[in-house]
């Protein structure tokens, strides 16, 4: 998405800058800490409900609220990731997240509490996109891969660590806890942003992005006309909603199933989480096998963790089902911001990662759905295995495609994308969610 890169001195029009790799540790940091604090929040969130009595439908319903602004608003976070200062835009939205986050340590009602989660995911919908796209523009094309490998498991590592602290500090002293826990987080955010060089459409509102996206002899790009992200797209949709009903079933199935404390359950939650820092790390290690493979294999991880899960006899069986499944989702969150920053021009890459939060937070809208219906008139562990299945059933059907459009060209993008440099003056932008 990034179509600026940091400024390299007397720069003519055939040299590269050189790689920031300065920019992708901190950047990675900031990713990681921002993670953590949101995930700590939702989960105390969760727990929050369940221990105030409400059902299935409220934790869906805060479920949804994170799933679908992303959603919704993609071509406009897009379009916004594309044309707007990278620094500004971070440090709004991070700013608009720690007063939300504040707020929600001021009610207890339901109601307030999810549409400030809304609030919440409205921000992350804006900054992801500048997010996934900014290692390109710090390290180029060709080193993309190690740079997404490490914002990714840095990121996940953030996640790792949030459900068993959030669990342990709601148990122990309240949901505020953890709530300004997740706004600190947010403000660090904002003080990161000041700190990364790299900066995107820093001068002016950038047109290649912001137009029509087209030049004399070339058409204006669009995901969808890339059959292999098309692809991978569709099965990621699809699997994701099979897997996230778990997200809606797992507090019951853990506090009421098996009659397990609160920090059982924050363990249990991070056990998921720790599954995806391997997962993300085997996609930078592993040279010999495709990115179309590996995305294959790590659904199949998803689904069998899940089937597992429904067959767990004890609260602690579900650990290494969960570890299984968090690896597969590592693996393949990684590998599709690989292929995405690969496959699509600079002016277009916010676009591109806005419909990528669109088809990750549709999926899991669906999901959540589905999770709170049947927990209306089927056990946990039945919909887990219902689930499971669904997940399976998946992979089985759209693998074909996935394989059979791998090799196929990307579509001609602009001859020249029009490119600006940063100053090195101040930072860019970091990374929230």
């Amino acid at each position: 998405m990034a179509d600026t890169t940091q400024a390299a001195p007397a720069a003519t029009s055939t040299s590269a800058p050189a790689p920031a790799w300065r920019d992708v540790y901190v950047l990675a940091g900031l990713r990681g800490l921002s993670f953590a604090g949101d995930i700590a929040a939702a989960t105390a969130l969760t727990l929050l409900l369940q221990a105030n009595g409400a059902g299935s439908y409220a934790v869906m319903a805060l479920l949804l609220a994170a799933a679908v602004p992303p959603a919704l608003l993609a071509p406009v976070t897009g379009a916004v990731a594309d044309r707007f200062d990278s620094r500004r835009l971070i440090v709004t939205v991070a700013s608009l997240q720690i007063l939300a986050c504040l707020a929600m340590t001021l009610t207890t009602s339901p109601v307030l509490l999810i549409a400030l989660a809304v609030l919440l995911s409205t921000g992350l919908a804006f900054t992801h996109p500048v997010f996934a796209g900014l290692p390109s523009a710090m390290v180029g094309k060709e080193n993309v891969p190690r740079a997404s490998a490490i914002s990714q498991t840095t990121a996940m590592t953030g996640m790792v660590v949030a459900p068993g602290i959030s669990g342990f500090l709601t148990a122990r002293f309240g949901v505020n806890v953890a709530l300004v826990l997740d706004a600190a987080t947010f403000g660090i955010v904002v003080l990161g942003a000041l700190v990364i060089r790299t900066r995107l459409h820093s001068k002016s509102p950038a047109k290649a992005a912001g137009g029509s996206g087209k030049t004399a002899d070339q058409p204006a790009y669009r995901v969808s006309s890339d059959r292999f992200l098309r692809s991978v797209l569709v099965m990621s949709g699809v699997v994701m909603a099979a897997a996230s009903i778990i997200n809606v079933l797992i507090v019951f199935y853990v506090r009421d199933t098996f009659g397990a404390s609160e920090e059982t359950y924050g363990l249990i939650m991070s056990c998921w989480m720790a599954g995806l820092v391997p997962g993300a790390l085997l996609v930078r290690r592993i040279k010999r096998v495709s990115h179309e493979a590996i995305l294959i294999g790590s659904f199949l991880c998803i689904a069998v963790g899940i089937l597992g899960t429904g067959l767990a006899p004890g609260a602690w069986w579900i650990v290494p089902c969960y570890v299984i499944g968090g690896f597969g989702n590592g693996a393949q969150a990684t590998v599709t911001h690989i292929v995405i920053n690969l496959r699509t021009p600079d002016t277009h890459r916010g676009r591109a990662f806005a419909a990528l939060g669109a088809v990750s937070n549709t999926g899991p809208a669906v999901g959540y759905l589905m999770g709170g219906v049947i927990l209306g008139f089927m056990e946990p562990r039945y919909a887990f295995l219902v689930a499971g299945g669904c997940a399976l059933l998946a992979v089985l059907v759209f693998h074909r495609a996935v394989l059979r459009t791998a090799d196929s060209a990307a579509p001609a993008t602009e001859a020249a994308p029009v490119t600006e440099t940063a100053p090195e003056t101040a930072a860019d932008t970091a990374a929230a969610r």
